[in-house]
Order: C-alpha cells, then sequence, then structure tokens
C-alpha cells in the first residue's frame, strides 16, 4: 500500500475484556526492548482504575484481565487479532509499571502471542531525539481511536491539537504537557507527535527548514484532564523510557 504514513502502522486498537465482555476501548503501540516487545498504553488501561482513586472506570465496576489486540498482518492492511492475559498465573499483573507506580500513568505489556501471522511494526523512540524543539501553540498530532473508531480497516484516526503547556517544563510535578485537542475516549495510549514541513527550532536555537518532513515523538496521550475540558495529557518520552528499563 503505498502513500501509508509510517505512524498510521504504529497505533493499535486495544479492547479490554473482563471475563470475555467488552469493558471499553483505547490505543497502544508497540516498542522492541530486551526482554521482547512490549505494548506501550496508559497504567490506567490495563489496571482499568483512575489512577488517582484506584475505582474503577468501567460503569460496570469491573476491571480487565485481557486485551484483545488487532496487529497488522503480514501483508499492510490486513489484520489479525490476539488475546493477551493481564494477570500471570500468580494472580499479579503482568505489565511493567513505573517506580513511581499509577503515579505515572504509563504502563507495558509483555506481549506472549505473537506467531507467524503477526506483524509488529514497532514505533521507533529514537524520534524523541530528532533535534526539534517543541513549542508552545505548536500543531501535534494524536494517533489513536476516538469512540473506538477506526480509519480505513483498523487504521488509526490523526485527532490534531496544540501544545498548550511550557513542554520542557513539568504540569504538576510530573514528566508530562499538556495539549489542547479535542479527543474523545479510546485515545488514551495513542503516540503524540510534531510532523513538521516547515521551519523549526534545534537545540542549538537555530531555525532551519525542514528539508522534507521531520517528526518529532512527543509522547503517550492519557486523557483530558477534565471531562468539561479539551485540555488533555501528555507523558514525555522520558517516562516510557523508565518503564522500559525495567523490562
Amino acid at each position: 500500500m503505498a502513500n501509508i504514513d509510517p505512524l498510521s502502522g504504529r497505533s493499535l486498537f486495544v479492547e479490554l475484556l473482563a471475563e470475555g465482555t467488552s469493558i471499553g476501548s483505547a490505543t497502544g503501540f508497540v516498542v522492541q526492548s530486551t526482554a521482547g516487545p512490549l505494548l506501550v498504553t496508559n497504567w490506567h488501561v490495563l489496571s482499568g482504575l483512575n489512577p488517582d482513586t484506584r475505582q474503577p472506570l468501567s460503569q460496570s465496576g469491573a476491571v480487565p484481565d485481557c486485551l484483545r489486540l488487532v496487529h497488522h498482518s503480514t501483508t499492510l492492511g490486513t489484520w489479525v487479532t490476539r488475546e493477551e492475559t493481564l494477570l500471570g498465573q500468580d494472580g499479579e499483573p503482568r505489565w511493567l509499571e513505573h517506580t513511581r507506580g499509577e503515579a505515572v500513568d504509563v504502563a507495558a505489556l509483555p506481549l506472549q502471542e505473537i506467531d507467524s501471522e503477526v506483524q509488529l511494526r514497532p514505533l521507533d523512540l529514537s524520534l524523541a531525539d530528532t533535534d526539534m524543539v517543541p513549542e508552545i501553540a505548536m500543531p501535534v498530532s494524536i494517533i489513536g481511536f476516538p469512540l473506538g473508531l477506526t480509519g480505513p480497516g483498523v487504521f488509526p484516526i490523526w485527532k490534531t491539537g496544540h501544545i498548550a503547556s511550557e513542554p520542557q517544563l513539568d504540569y504538576a510535578g510530573q514528566p508530562t504537557f499538556l495539549i489542547d485537542a479535542t479527543t474523545r475516549g479510546g485515545m488514551s495510549g495513542s503516540p503524540v507527535v510534531i510532523k513538521m514541513s516547515g521551519g523549526y527550532k534545534t537545540r542549538s536555537g537555530k531555525y532551519t527548514l525542514a528539508g522534507g518532513v521531520k517528526t518529532l515523538f512527543l509522547g503517550i496521550y492519557s486523557g483530558r484532564i477534565r471531562r468539561d475540558s479539551e485540555i488533555g495529557k501528555v507523558w514525555r518520552p522520558e517516562a516510557i523510557r523508565d518503564v522500559l528499563a525495567r523490562a
């Protein structure tokens, strides 16, 4: 399939299951680690709990015990589903979380149900090191599945917003910053990027032309800070790397 943006192949549709019943949906993406492939998403997605109150997010009170992931198959534009259990035989969570636990709403689940029909398309975290300085009011893309909706097939939907707080400064004492975007449920766990084809500032303080399209990975989206607001939270790549370091 020509002219498909590579990042459209990175976000995966995640369905949350409790005893076989669907209780919601979210987004995730795969990264490679020394321990094998990991699904990166939010802590609240895997636990099914509000990270501030530890109360169930589902109106039914259920929490997920399994994820149904829609993976790419060997031909781009075809998909296969696989289910990943969230608890080990000892009943303990299988996912990796930050040393600060749910205070950092990022988690990674080791993938076990990978076979020859599954074509992993990992997100390259080195995109976080692109020599581009994100600035306030810059446009960003959140790549996920709002309300469980998909683009053609099971490709994600790209939503656009803007950086709403100084991205190099911690919001609420956490490795996060804010974006202003019309997001909806199902987008938790979405990668957030800047794609720039004009000019931007490098770390040396100089402005340069992109010379094509340059991409900067900004982090992982975890939802709005209030239901009556369009302001959402993005966890910076350092938070993801801290989780991956525990693999």
